[in-house]
């Protein structure tokens, strides 16, 4: 095992991911992933994919795969490093016997093409000056004392700074939402955190409802303590699942990327007691308490 494999092994057992769960997150075939811990770069289908699986790997388990390929580049077969560097040294000849062989005739397209620009700024120039002098005109006749220009509907520059602000408002509902103190119909209390793993109590109340929203692509699973499970798998981006759980004690929650899914308790915006950022692959483990 090389260094790199036993440092992605070790992220992976400190955040309790098994290999069939990593599969199902990252979609790379088990065998692979034992291949990367393992080093045994041989078994992978080419070239392109070690690097590929060592940074979906490495992401998974909460590790910066820039840094990983910097600390441990001499577990990276050499010939994976300079397969770019080839195809640019490629690139770089062709652009050299280009750049060599040009004449005076090849400015000429670009000429043309400034000649054009300046003929259309013109043409719109006297446009905009008999535009301006017909309003004038039209302004005389009606006995306005003015004349102004009506700016046009509909901008570009005018519906991108529009869509900014109703972005940026909706951002801040959004985050004043978050602020506000739980629903008074329910409360909900963090009693334990242990490494990416929260407990979570439900307490007056009779309702238990989940609902996940994925804003991305993440895997997600629902179960209870009895081993039935209600959802395993992939939520797709803009999909909604809604659990009714009133009828569980103990429930558990895992997401496999949290940055990419909205989790809501009865209907209320629940946030993640670890911020996502700093854990992206959650536990969470809700205890039903009814009123």
């Amino acid at each position: 095992m090389t260094e790199l494999g036993k440092r992605l092994k070790e992220a992976r057992e400190a955040k309790n991911i098994s290999l069939d769960e990593l599969q199902e997150m990252t979609k790379i075939q088990k065998r692979y992933l034992i291949g990367i811990e393992e080093g045994n770069y041989a078994i992978m289908p080419g070239n392109f994919y070690v690097r590929a699986f060592i940074r979906q790997y490495a992401e998974a388990v909460g590790l910066d795969p820039e840094e990983i390929f910097e600390e441990y580049k001499q577990d990276i077969p050499q010939s994976y490093q300079e397969e770019i560097p080839q195809q640019l040294s490629r690139v770089k000849t062709r652009q050299q016997i280009s750049t060599s062989g040009l004449k005076w005739g090849d400015l000429l397209p670009k000429l043309l093409i400034a000649a054009v620009v300046v003929g259309i700024a013109v043409v719109i120039w006297l446009l905009l000056q008999q535009y301006d002098a017909g309003s004038k005109s039209e302004n005389q006749i009606t006995g306005d004392t003015t004349a102004e220009v009506e700016r046009p509907k509909n901008s570009p520059l005018e519906k991108a700074a529009k869509e900014e602000k109703e972005k940026k408002q909706e951002n801040a509902e959004k985050q004043q939402e978050t602020e506000e103190s739980p629903s008074s119909d329910f409360t909900l209390t963090v009693v334990e955190k242990s490494g990416n793993l929260s407990t979570i109590e439900l307490t007056n109340t009779d309702k238990f409802v989940i609902e996940l929203t994925s804003k991305g692509n993440s895997w997600v699973e629902v179960y209870n303590t009895k081993g039935h499970s209600f959802f395993k798998g992939n939520l797709a981006n803009g999909q909604t699942q809604t659990f009714d759980l009133s009828t569980e004690t103990e429930v558990f929650v895992k997401v496999g990327r949290t940055l990419d899914v909205d989790v809501k308790v009865n209907g209320q915006p629940f946030n993640y007691p670890i911020d996502p950022n700093d854990e992206v692959y959650q536990k969470l483990k809700f205890v039903f308490k009814k009123s």
